[in-house]
């Protein structure tokens, strides 16, 4: 433990300042195409959950006596634009027993069918190599109970 202090020596560093840029380059597409996939997720998500409360709606207007149309017309509304009349389902179920359906007491059962398909993540990207876009299909119902008879009632 002298007086003399000892030398280290220090690595002779190289120029290396465009290595970070690379690195960056090369992760960066990778990273923002995982985030734009989970957003595209998130939308799915966010259909699903806009879709489910359509049917639900519908349900509440069918429990309540009113027609088929008005239930479809209804539940269209509610869908935001995610839905097209053709792709609901309004129908009865005989609950109590006294056949035919569609009296107080019976069920009523809206449904609908939608297919989302990225667009934002895998859509886009996948159409370049002639890949299809993958989709999700959704067939959301809901049921609920009549309060009234509906005429013209169609059993599931």
């Amino acid at each position: 433990m002298g007086g003399r202090a000892q030398v280290v020596p220090v690595p002779v560093r190289r120029d290396e300042k465009g290595q970070a840029l690379i690195e960056l380059a090369l992760v960066l597409p990778l990273i923002l195409v995982f985030i734009m996939i989970i957003v595209d997720f998130g939308i799915a998500l966010d259909r699903r959950e806009v879709i489910q409360h359509a049917v639900r709606e519908g349900a509440r207007r069918a429990a309540v006596g009113a027609g088929t149309a008005n239930v479809v017309d209804y539940t269209v509304d509610q869908s935001q634009g995610a839905l097209e009349a053709g792709k609901i389902d309004v129908c009865y179920v005989d609950e109590n027993g006294n056949n035919p359906v569609g009296f107080a007491g019976d069920g009523v059962r809206v449904s609908a069918t939608y297919t989302y398909e990225f667009t934002i993540g895998g859509g886009e990207m996948l159409g370049m190599w002639d890949v299809p876009a993958p989709t999700i299909d959704m067939t959301p119902s809901a049921e609920a109970r009549l309060e009234k008879a509906v005429p013209g009632a169609i059993e599931c």
